[in-house]
This record gives structure tokens, sequence and C-alpha cells, in this order.
């Protein structure tokens, strides 16, 4: 029993969901069953070792789904910091910057000092004298 002419000519005429085309991309010849989740819009493939992997079938909405870059959050906090469109006033963050200034300030200040303290502590002779006060 053979397939309709007809039929032929519409099943050669349809095109694959997108979905099909990224699984078999990623899986190859691993693919066991390709099938339709037409209410999620996705298309769902059980592999020879078990797995699942499912796809999109659909390019609408990735750009919600795409997260914003940390160079285009940036500048669109910088400008809505010179428009004052923040939901905490200008003032404030001026002064929460100032903060951090004189914070990083002091630990750099602090560090420094740590610094020099160990380099003054590594003088040998000091050193000596502490291990044979330590022994006696």
């Amino acid at each position: 029993m053979s397939v309709a002419p007809d039929r032929q000519q519409r099943a050669a005429n349809k095109t694959m969901p997108l979905g099909e085309d990224i699984l078999l991309a990623r899986h190859g010849d691993r693919i066991i069953q390709l099938r339709q989740d037409r209410k999620h819009d996705l298309t769902i493939a059980r592999l020879h070792d078990g797995h699942t992997d499912w796809a999109a079938n659909t390019l609408a909405g990735m750009s919600e789904r795409i997260p914003e870059s940390p160079a285009m959050w940036m500048g669109r906090l910088a400008d809505d910091f010179k428009a004052d469109k923040l939901p905490m006033p200008s003032g404030e963050v001026r002064f929460l910057a100032k903060l951090g200034v004189i914070w990083g300030g002091l630990s750099l200040v602090l560090s420094a000092g740590i610094l020099w303290l160990t380099y003054q502590s590594a003088n040998p002779e000091l050193m000596h004298s502490m291990m044979g006060a330590a022994g006696s």
C-alpha cells in the first residue's frame, strides 16, 4: 500500500520545526525519538542514553530571555543618574560614593602599613633575638 502522491507532495513541502533542527545539530544520530509539544512550542528529543533534551520552535521572545550586558547596564545606570531617575536621591548616591572612596583609602593605608611592618620585622637580627628570647 503506497502513500498517495498528493500526501507525499505535502510532506515534502512541510518545513521542519526550528527545534528539530537545533536538536539534530546538538545530538545528531544519538536521537531516538522527536516529538512536538505544541502547548509550549517545543521539540523534545529522547536520546540513546535515556536523557531528554528540548529546544524552542521559535525565536520570538528571545530578547526577553537574553540578559542585558554589564556595559549596557552601567551605561543605562549612568544615564539614569544624570537624569536623577534612580530610586534613591542623588545626594544619597554621592554620600555613598564618598564613603566608598574614604573606605578604599583607609584600606589602602592599612594594607600599606601592614606591608611596611612586615618588611621591617624581616630584619634577621630582630628575628634572631625574638627566637632567642622564646628559647630562654
